[in-house]
C-alpha cells in the first residue's frame, strides 16, 4: 500500500495533524446532525403550489421530499417572485438546519422522457419559516440564507426550533428572473412522533380521486387494502400512523411494485415506484367520500380478501 511508504510525516497529516507543533489540518465542517424529517418516509408533505394542477407532473412540490435530486419543482411560468411553498412533518419537530439540493441530476425513464428538465434558475436567497398552531401560521423566521447555484447548500439553524408546518420561502434565484427550480429539501432534526405514533386520519379508507381513475382503499388496523383502474391493479400493505408502505400489482401489465404515501388532510400524498425501486410517479389523490354507497364492483376482491 502507498500508505506504508508515506512516513511518520504522512501518517501524521492522514491521521488530522501537522508536524509544526500548535497547528491542525484544516477541516471541512461537520454536517448537523440528524434525520431529514421531511422525508415522506418520515410522513412529510408537500403542499401542492397555486398553479401545479396546469402543470406536468416531474415540476410537482411533493418532489422535494423524495429525498434525492433526480426529481424536482419548477415554479410556473407566469409567477414572479417571491415563492412559498408549504410543507408539514408527520410531528412536532425539533429543527437544526435544513439543507436545499441545487444539483441538476435528472435521470433518463424507461418512456425515454427525463425526470427534470433544465429549464429554471437555481434556488439563490431564501428563508425557512416554521409555525405551531397550523397550516394558515402564524409563522415564525427560523433561519434566512443562500443556496449554492449546483450544490447541496446546508443552513444550520441560529438556535434549534420546534415547528410542525413549515413555509419555504424563495426570495431569488442566480439568473435573477424566469422560473425557479430546486431538486431536494432537507430537514435535519428529531421529531416527537414517527412510525404507529405519527399524527394520522382517524382511517384512510374511502375513494380517492387521481388522474388515472379512482383509487379504493379499505383499513383494517394497521393494514391496508386497495384497487384502482376499475379493479385492473390491486393494492395491499401496511399503514401506521399515517406512513402506508404498498405493494402494487397490475394485472393489465402483468407488472409488480412498491408504493409509500403519506395520507393527511384528507389527501394521499407520496410515490410509486417499479421494480429495482425506480420512481414511477408521484401518487397524489384526494378523497372524494367513503365507502359506504361506492361501487366497489371489481374492486371487491382486493378490498374484502377473506370473503
Amino acid at each position: 500500500m502507498r500508505t506504508a511508504t508515506m512516513g511518520l510525516a504522512g501518517a501524521l497529516l492522514l491521521a488530522g495533524c501537522s508536524n509544526t507543533p500548535g497547528k491542525q489540518a484544516p477541516q471541512a465542517p461537520a454536517e448537523p446532525a440528524g434525520d431529514n424529517i421531511l422525508h415522506i418516509s418520515w410522513g412529510g408533505i408537500a403542499e401542492a403550489d397555486g398553479n401545479e394542477a396546469k402543470r406536468h407532473w416531474s415540476t410537482w412540490a411533493i418532489n422535494l421530499v423524495d429525498g434525492g435530486p433526480a426529481y424536482g419543482w419548477l415554479s410556473d411560468k407566469g409567477i414572479t417572485l417571491p415563492h412559498a411553498l408549504n410543507f408539514e412533518l408527520a410531528g412536532t419537530g425539533k429543527i437544526d438546519a435544513v439543507a436545499l439540493d441545487n444539483r441538476f441530476e435528472p435521470v433518463v425513464r424507461e418512456d425515454g422522457s427525463m425526470s427534470q428538465t433544465a429549464e429554471g434558475s437555481p434556488v439563490r436567497r431564501f428563508a425557512l419559516l416554521g409555525s405551531n398552531k397550523g397550516p394558515e401560521g402564524p409563522y415564525e423566521m427560523l433561519v434566512e440564507g443562500e443556496a449554492k447555484a449546483d450544490a447541496r447548500t446546508v443552513v444550520k439553524l441560529p438556535t434549534a426550533a420546534s415547528a410542525r408546518w413549515l413555509r419555504l420561502r424563495i426570495d431569488s434565484n442566480w439568473k435573477g428572473r424566469g422560473p425557479t427550480r430546486l431538486s431536494d429539501l432537507a430537514v435535519l432534526g428529531t421529531l416527537d412522533r414517527r412510525g404507529d405514533a405519527a399524527v394520522a386520519d382517524a382511517d384512510a379508507s374511502g375513494v380517492y380521486s387521481h388522474e388515472y381513475g379512482p383509487i379504493l382503499l379499505r383499513q383494517q388496523g394497521n393494514e391496508i387494502f386497495g384497487c384502482y383502474n376499475d379493479g385492473l391493479g390491486t393494492l395491499r400493505g401496511t399503514v401506521f400512523g399515517r406512513i402506508m408502505r404498498l405493494a402494487w400489482y397490475s394485472k393489465e401489465e402483468g407488472s409488480i411494485g412498491a408504493a409509500t404515501l403519506a395520507a393527511a388532510n384528507g389527501k394521499l400524498y407520496g410515490f410509486w415506484y417499479r421494480p429495482e425501486d425506480k420512481m414511477g410517479s408521484p401518487w397524489n389523490a384526494v378523497r372524494e367520500s367513503g365507502l359506504a354507497g361506492a361501487d366497489l364492483g371489481k374492486c371487491r376482491a382486493a378490498l374484502y380478501p377473506s370473503s
